[in-house]
């Protein structure tokens, strides 16, 4: 009796008790708009509730659970509402415009030219060659690996009539990984500002060039979360685009060839 007294008595100290729902402690994370035309405070968590005020794009706000378990879906992307208090305002936005480091600059034309806006290199990149001296037209390979001070990394491959780039971003999901790219110029042709996430696998035609999507998705418990998104497509040389989770960064994959 003693024992399971004192078992008891542990797990009411580790464990704290709330005996009502305000008492739950708010989960807070500070993140940051990337919606262009900036993003909109509403009096409640519901998208058709009165407009209190707009946060501009690139703006940090910290951000808390709205209480609910609502979910939205915008242009394909689904999350839930977010309580914060911006300019004075207190309301509700929608947490599918946000990304949790700054959004693109106005000067940021690449997604290299993005992880130098986030943080500098972290030293020289290590490049690795096979063949004689590197000579890809003989068969060898030239591999580039540059590290950046907040982890993410950026890799280059070259071969014959092939290359392809390999990108690293900490604390991405790939739904936010497919917000960053539609505001990014140099991934126009893939993502520009008004394509949707895709929600399943399909076939398109855009600007007579077809797209063949395919998506994968995971469930655990609960609402399903991305694991990945391949895009294949021929312009001349065939492309191979991949953004996919592997543990706690989301990896952008694009490979081209002849």
């Amino acid at each position: 009796m003693n024992i399971v007294l004192s078992f008891a008595a542990l797990l009411l100290f580790f464990c704290p008790v709330y005996t009502h729902a305000q008492d739950v402690p708010v989960q807070t994370q500070k993140m940051y708009v990337a919606h262009k035309p900036g993003l909109s405070i509403r009096e409640k968590p519901d998208v058709n509730a009165k407009v209190l005020s707009k946060i501009p794009y690139a703006t940090m706000v910290t951000v808390g659970n709205a209480g609910d378990t609502v979910l939205v879906n915008t242009e394909g992307f689904t999350s839930n509402f977010h309580k914060v208090t911006y300019s004075g305002k207190t309301g509700y936005i929608i947490g599918a415009y946000l990304l949790p480091v700054p959004p693109p600059k106005a000067t940021v034309k690449t997604l290299t030219d993005y992880l130098a806006q986030l943080a500098p290199k972290s030293g020289p990149a290590v490049e690795v060659k096979k063949g004689t001296m590197g000579n890809i037209a003989e068969g060898g390979s030239i591999a580039k690996k540059q590290l950046y001070k907040n982890g993410a990394e950026h890799h280059q491959f070259s071969a014959w009539e092939y290359g392809s780039d390999t990108w690293f971003l900490p604390d991405f999901s790939v739904q936010q990984a497919w917000l960053l790219l539609r505001l990014i110029p140099d991934w126009k042709n893939v993502a520009d500002e008004k394509t949707e996430l895709p929600a399943a696998s399909k076939k398109i035609t855009k600007k007579e060039i077809e797209y063949d999507i395919k998506v994968e998705k995971e469930s655990w418990f609960g609402p399903e979360w991305y694991k990945k998104i391949r895009i294949e497509y021929s312009e001349g040389a065939s492309y191979i685009i991949e953004i996919f989770l592997l543990e706690n960064q989301v990896v952008i994959f694009n490979g081209s060839g002849v």
